[in-house]
């Protein structure tokens, strides 16, 4: 399947929003952690789901920066790419922190 960022991003807004019981708006800058309330185990889940969605191994040196939504976002986005994944006739940048709520 080929994704475009906006897709990704959607779907990944989707899955942070079932492992979590705040109820802070999910920007780029929103902190999983922090903000989120989610604990290790809560990330544990999110990676798999993540993974599964989105046909992706995410190993811990991937994971070892991502603090933020933007983060999480953002490392899917170049994943997919790498993988060949990802409709790179989407030029959005939506990934980066674009204005989709």
């Amino acid at each position: 399947m080929s994704w475009t960022e906006q897709a990704v991003l959607r779907e990944l807004r989707a899955l942070v929003l079932q492992h979590t019981e705040a109820t802070v708006e999910l920007t780029p800058r929103t902190e999983l952690v922090a903000e989120l309330g989610i604990d290790s185990l809560g990330v544990m889940e999110l990676v798999a789901d993540v993974e599964d969605e989105f046909g992706l191994t995410i190993t811990d040196g991937e994971l070892r920066d991502v603090v933020t939504f933007g983060d999480v976002s953002l490392t899917i986005v170049k994943m997919l790419r790498e993988a060949g994944k990802l409709d790179e006739a989407d030029a959005s940048g939506v990934a980066g922190g674009g204005a989709e709520p």
